[in-house]
């Protein structure tokens, strides 16, 4: 056989081994990705749903919104509410694949015009966090709209604090008045209990956390704290949904139980 065939044939063995090896380590890694992850659940972070996000990394187009809300109904997303995903961290169970939770912050007015309309038509559960002493002023819902999408089965509503201001090196008067305050407000109004609570600015302190676990929230959530770990449910992670998600391919990545997991994984180190 002329050397130039046999060369040939070599390459080809190399090639295959190359590629068996090369998908062997895929396979490998997914193994282990699914591992780490079983027990991990996306939560999703928005703010306001309108026509900024050119010029705001705290809004997403309604465009876009409802692409991403249509996106996770046609996907067969188990997306479930922010206490449901807290169950599963309390009692270390494992949720059902692709199970996610949307959550909006601050209690926009588009919250109520432009979200709920879509949430209602594609029948997706989320927590909103208000901050009480904005309701019912300009550019926030009011009172009637908050107790509506309350009461739609669709819609748990948080508390963002009374004021939204920093949390950290707070005194415990001014902390009991912002956390246990708002809590008392929003049961009263609403006439049903508030379990959750979101830290303003995503920031808190031993002192803060503290005060949230004493006014009887069960979770409270932030954004990217560092050296806590995943199982605190008083300080719960989540992923900023911003333009940069546009994209389905950016969505979907950030709805990927690897995403949090990797995005969970460099803040603890």
């Amino acid at each position: 056989m002329p050397k130039k065939l046999r060369g040939n044939g070599r390459v080809k063995k190399i090639t295959i081994v190359a590629v068996c090896v090369l998908i062997a380590g895929v396979l490998v890694f997914v193994a282990f990705i699914n591992v780490k992850t079983a027990y991990v659940v996306p939560i999703l972070m928005y703010h306001s749903i309108d026509q900024n996000s050119k010029s705001s990394k705290l809004s997403v187009s309604p465009e876009s919104f409802a692409k991403q809300m249509e996106f996770l109904r046609k996907n067969h997303y188990n997306v479930v509410m922010l206490e449901k995903a807290v169950s599963y961290i309390s009692k270390k169970e494992k949720p059902p694949a692709k199970t996610i939770v949307i959550t909006l912050d601050d209690g926009f007015e588009n919250n109520y015009s432009v979200a709920y309309p879509i949430l209602k038509k594609y029948k997706i559960p989320v927590t909103i966090f208000v901050i009480v002493n904005r309701i019912g002023s300009p550019g926030f819902m009011s009172w009637e709209e908050i107790k509506e999408i309350s009461g739609s089965g669709l819609v748990d509503i948080g508390s963002h604090t009374k004021v939204h201001f920093w949390l950290l090196g707070s005194d415990k008067r001014f902390l009991d008045e912002e956390v246990a305050g708002s809590k008392k407000i929003l049961e009263e109004k609403l006439g049903k209990s508030v379990n959750a609570f979101c830290y303003p600015m995503g920031s808190f302190d031993k002192e803060s956390k503290s005060a949230v676990e004493d006014a009887g929230y069960l979770c409270a959530v932030s954004t990217n704290p560092s050296g806590v770990s995943p199982d605190d449910v008083y300080a719960i992670r989540r992923v900023k949904i911003s333009r940069s998600s546009d994209s389905a391919l950016g969505f979907w990545i950030k709805t990927t139980r690897a995403y949090t997991w990797f995005k969970n994984r460099k803040e603890t180190e």
